[in-house]
C-alpha cells in the first residue's frame, strides 16, 4: 500500500538534507519535496515498513501524512 510519509531531519544533517532524501530514495521512498528550512522531507512510500527510512542515517522520524478536511463554509456541523 501506497502511503505519503513525512520525515524529519536532525539539525545535525540539515546541511546535507538534499543527501538524506538521496539515501531514502535508494530505500524505496518517491521524494516529492525537499524542505531544507524546516528539516522535513516528504513523499510516498509503498511499503507499511518504514524501519528502513528511520535507519537512514540523520533522519529523527518518519511518520505517515494524514489530512484534515474542513466542512464547506456555511454547512451544519453535526
Amino acid at each position: 500500500m501506497v502511503r505519503s510519509i513525512i520525515v524529519t531531519v536532525s539539525d545535525e544533517a540539515l546541511p546535507k538534507i538534499r543527501d538524506v532524501a538521496a539515501r531514502l530514495a535508494d530505500k524505496g521512498m518517491a521524494v516529492e519535496r525537499v524542505l531544507p528550512l524546516t528539516g522535513i522531507i516528504s513523499g510516498r512510500f509503498d511499503s507499511t515498513e518504514t524501519a528502513a527510512l528511520a535507519s537512514v542515517q540523520g533522519v529523527t522520524s518518519v511518520a505517515e501524512e494524514t489530512a484534515a478536511r474542513l466542512p464547506p463554509s456555511g454547512s451544519r456541523l453535526t
